[in-house]
């Protein structure tokens, strides 16, 4: 990204209002220890992981705990990689000036407490991943790499010749700060599930909530910095953002069922049982809700095509 000595609006960073000013009080990195209690309870919480519903699962406590701690710890997994290789960076970009659009100081300095927020959250996860490791005698392998980078490096690979891969990841971040997921609102609240799950995933939680609101302010300053021509290529890729981060990764559902012992026939009707199109598609519209009205109120339903588009993508 390169440093843009104008903004495309004069005014608009004049009107941000630091969200960061109890930040030295409430961020996890400047005032919450790491968590290192035992784990005593669920991993996770059962009504979030369609797979721990099935018949052969539900059959056999020591499969179904297995599951709920494997989506644990590929939860932890995930948010270490988010934070460190796509988040971070970013965060990095704005902090330093280097962004499609001009920032105020306060705004590149909110930036930088986001990055530290999101180092935090990598330290912590990664600590609290070891623990669930051995808790349930779980290996890290199965987990593998989360299904939304494969199609991050398919979506930039696709548009390489038309926008920057520095803007796709821009968007892409903007996004996924924006699509609080149901484990960070449902987990904290969730009684059957270990107090220390329960505060590790608070803890992330609430300086998720601050980034949240800061990447929804920048969304429309973004777009509105977009030429019409990018306008037109961003609305193709916008719904791919969507779902990639939110959409099952049925390769991690198939790596976990097979290390159950289940055989590959097995393991892909197990998938299709659990996972209904119809199902999947209504579900991760329910949780880009957020996000959609935020690309109503940037303008993004204003291009033409943009409703066929995403109506074709199921999210309206």
């Amino acid at each position: 990204m390169k440093t843009v000595k104008q903004p495309s609006n004069p005014k608009s960073h004049k009107l941000h209002k630091s969200l960061f000013s109890h930040w030295h009080e409430t961020s996890w990195i400047r005032s919450k220890p790491i968590r290192q209690d035992a784990i005593s309870g669920l991993p996770f919480s059962p009504e979030l992981v369609p797979l721990a519903s099935h018949p052969l699962i539900v059959a056999d406590y020591q499969r179904w705990i297995t599951v709920l701690g494997y989506h644990l710890l590929a939860h932890l997994q995930f948010t270490t990689l988010l934070e460190l290789s796509h988040v971070n960076p970013v965060c990095s970009a704005l902090a330093q000036g280097k962004a499609p659009i001009l920032l105020s100081t306060q705004q590149r300095n909110d930036a930088l407490k986001i990055y530290c927020d999101e180092g935090g959250h990598a330290l912590f996860v990664e600590d609290f991943s070891h623990q669930v490791e051995e808790a349930f005698a779980l290996n890290r392998s199965v987990v593998g790499r989360p299904s939304f980078e494969r199609v991050m490096e398919k979506i930039i690979a696709e548009n390489q010749t038309q926008l920057s891969s520095e803007l796709i990841k821009l968007f892409f971040v903007t996004i996924s700060e924006t699509l609080v997921t149901k484990v960070l609102k449902n987990i904290p609240h969730d009684p059957e599930v270990a107090s220390v799950v329960r505060e590790v995933i608070n803890d992330h939680a609430v300086d998720e909530a601050l980034h949240s609101a800061y990447f929804r302010n920048l969304f429309p300053l973004l777009w509105a910095h977009l030429s019409a021509y990018e306008k037109e290529k961003m609305i193709h890729i916008l719904p791919k953002l969507v779902w990639a981060f939110l959409s099952p990764d049925r390769q991690l559902e198939y790596s976990i069922i097979r290390r159950l012992g289940f055989n590959a026939p097995d393991a892909e009707d197990i998938l299709q049982e659990v996972y209904i199109p119809e199902q999947v598609a209504l579900s991760v519209k329910q949780a880009a809700s957020p996000t959609l009205k935020m690309f109503e109120a940037a303008g993004v339903f204003n291009i033409p095509s943009a409703c066929q588009i995403f109506a074709d993508y199921q999210l309206i």
